[in-house]
């Protein structure tokens, strides 16, 4: 199936107007509009039609599409998801259910090594099941889940593993996605056990890894052989901080308990203080490769935070922070590493995607539509 194309003269022009504009100087739904070119954008330059698939990177080569980067194109489920929310188009959802049985074709299994590639792949799967009611989609969300719990340190100290043969780290990025993955799984299916699930990793989480002060979440910790507890403060990235705030979210909406909205907040200020340039308010860059998807994940996560919370202060942020995006790539419609500076080549997927969550984030609350994942299938 080839995905139809979207593109109207009614979008074009809408481009073309908001290109005369100051950033955000008006203009009605001008957001929207940006998140439609960079779908489009993301088609142009990344569908393979051929072995229905995101390619890794742009401009792309034989060697670069080698590995298949199970969770990049976990994530390119979640976008097309996301234009889906947006528009209700159907050739979203068609192209995102195409994508998850490719990325299982090509991966020779529905399971990975990294727990949270699988986390990844579960949450996107979660969505595409809320968007059409998939039974197919559905039964790799339940598969998933089963084989992601096994992740959880059955000793005193608990905590969920990052990979399968590399048990002795404990994870944030192993953590935050599960709780939230748990958390919707009881908010659509209604197991008392997933919400215990989601409280429990939760709760190591803020524990172990989550800074009082400054709400900052480190990356992971190592349990010594001498019983000492080795956590990695140094690693402090938007990844960890933007799931832990999704988790907290979640939590918040099933229990009602201002404990869990007071850390999403908390963790947000943090992220706004410490991961964005001190003069522009632009996020840091994360590097490539997969560190070129951590700002996007947090942006994502932020977006549910002010549905939760509605803090004036992340919506301004989304807002510069895709004005500045949408400055440095509107000349080709590629989204670079640094937000508001012109892409280098070859740019991979995630750099792209994050492109796309950032302006679609911006869209939803420019309508001020509210999050689909609240939505329950009881």
């Amino acid at each position: 199936m080839r995905k139809k194309k979207i593109v109207s003269l009614t979008v074009v022009l809408s481009i073309i107007l908001v290109t005369t504009m100051g950033a955000s100087g008006g203009g009605k739904k001008h957001y929207a509009s940006q998140a439609q070119w960079a779908q489009e954008k993301l088609d142009e330059y990344y569908w393979n039609d051929e072995a229905q698939m995101m390619n890794n990177a742009y401009p792309s080569t034989p060697e670069g599409e080698e590995p298949l980067n199970y969770w990049w194109k976990a994530h390119a489920v979640d976008a097309l998801v996301d234009g889906y929310e947006r528009t209700g188009d159907e050739a979203y959802t068609e192209r995102a259910e195409e994508l998850v049985r490719s990325i299982i074709e090509r991966n020779g299994s529905l399971h990975n090594e990294f727990y949270d590639d699988m986390e990844w792949l579960a949450l996107a799967a979660l969505r595409l099941y809320d968007a059409t009611g998939s039974e197919e989609m559905k039964e790799y969300v339940l598969e998933l889940w089963a084989d992601i719990k096994t992740a959880w340190w059955e000793d005193d100290q608990g905590g969920m593993a990052w990979k399968k043969d590399q048990r002795y780290n404990r994870n944030a990025c192993s953590s935050g996605p599960a709780s939230i993955l748990a958390a919707r799984l009881y908010e659509r299916f209604g197991d008392p056990q997933d919400l215990e699930w989601a409280q429990k990793i939760y709760e190591w989480e803020k524990r172990y890894l989550v800074n009082p002060q400054t709400g900052l979440v480190a990356d992971g910790l190592v349990l010594r052989e001498d019983g000492t507890l080795d956590v990695n403060e140094a690693w402090i990235f938007t990844y960890n901080q933007g799931t832990f705030i999704g988790a907290g979210v979640e939590l918040y909406r099933i229990t009602g308990d201002q404990v869990y909205l007071q850390d999403a907040e908390k963790t947000a200020a943090g992220s706004l203080k410490s991961l964005t340039n001190e003069k522009t308010g632009i996020f840091l860059e994360d590097g490539d490769g997969d560190g070129a998807l951590f700002k996007g994940i947090l942006i994502r996560y932020m977006v549910e935070l002010y549905d939760a919370g509605h803090n004036k202060t992340l919506k301004q942020a989304i807002f510069r922070n895709a004005d500045a995006l949408w400055k440095g790539s509107r000349k080709n419609g590629l989204f670079g590493q640094a937000w508001g500076q012109p892409a280098q080549n070859p740019l991979h997927l995630t750099a792209q995607l994050s492109g796309v969550f950032l302006l679609e984030a911006a869209a939803k609350l420019e309508t001020g539509k509210r999050s689909k994942s609240v939505k329950s299938r009881k």
